[in-house]
Order: structure tokens, then C-alpha cells, then sequence
């Protein structure tokens, strides 16, 4: 009779499998958005040293002329 039990004791139910992969998937969804935001706060960071270095009119024309191809 131990043995009925302790089989049905270590058997994971489908339930539990798919609220782990719900859980992992929180937790990749969690991790991503934290890289993001860490990304994104260093691109704030980059571009308020370039307009306090350059200024916004230099960094404007620099933005223009990178695009257009004249630099």
C-alpha cells in the first residue's frame, strides 16, 4: 500500500506542468522587460550627454546630414 501511494504521491498532474511554463514564461517576460528598460535608460542617458556636449542645433544638423549622406 506504500507503494500505490508514493507512485501517486511523485506523478505531476498536467495542471502543475503548465503553471510552471506559465511561471517561466513570467519570468522571460520579466527579464526581457528589464533589459529593455536598462537600454532604453542608456540611449537617455547617450543622447543628453550629445545635446550637452554639442548642443541640439549641432546634433540636429548632424542627425541630417547622416541621413541625407552629406557627411
Amino acid at each position: 500500500m506504500n507503494n500505490a501511494e508514493t507512485k501517486q504521491h511523485s506523478q505531476s498532474t498536467v495542471h502543475e506542468a503548465v503553471h510552471t511554463d506559465s511561471e517561466l514564461y513570467k519570468v522571460g517576460a520579466l527579464v526581457t522587460a528589464a533589459f529593455a528598460g536598462a537600454i532604453g535608460l542608456w540611449a537617455i542617458v547617450c543622447l543628453s550627454s550629445a545635446f550637452m556636449s554639442e548642443g541640439p542645433v549641432t546634433l540636429i544638423k548632424s542627425l541630417f546630414g547622416a541621413i541625407s549622406g552629406t557627411m
